[in-house]
């Protein structure tokens, strides 16, 4: 194997041991095999609940850590939808269309990740967002 490789090209595991990467590294399967439950669990909020609830699925990692992003996910963009509220509020008393604008940037911004999520999670990618993946990947490590 190359030095330069991260993963291993036949069973995708780190090169590196898992102490010394701080990345999460996803359960060794069969790629697509909980790809699709870990793809619904970006559909709301319930499905993630189920998966979390149901041991047999809460026992895979990787179902577990698309899960807990997800709903921290969902609960990231109900924070993010007041405070747009509040910027829509804010805006629209100096110019309606810059509110307007201002809005429609966020939605776009906050639709487009949601679907690199949803891809990335059906490619069987363990996909951290930024400060939501982080936590979700030591929670998922913990459960």
């Amino acid at each position: 194997m190359p030095e330069v490789s991260a993963y291993c090209p036949g069973c995708g595991r780190a090169v590196e041991s898992e102490s010394e990467s701080n990345a999460f590294v996803p359960d060794v399967a069969p790629l697509g095999r909980y790809a699709l439950a870990a793809a619904i669990a970006y559909a709301t909020f319930i499905p993630p609940l189920v998966f979390l609830l149901i041991p047999a699925l809460r026992n895979i990692r990787f179902i577990r850590f698309h899960s807990l992003q997800s709903l921290l996910f969902a609960l990231a963009t109900l924070a993010l939808a007041g405070a747009t509220r509040l910027m829509f509020a804010g805006f629209s008393v100096f110019s309606f269309l810059l509110a307007w604008l201002v809005f429609g940037l966020i939605v776009l911004a906050t639709v487009f990740l949601w679907i690199v999520v949803v891809v990335k999670a059906a490619l069987g990618d363990a996909y951290e967002l930024p400060v939501i993946g982080r936590f979700a990947a030591r929670l998922a490590v913990r459960g």
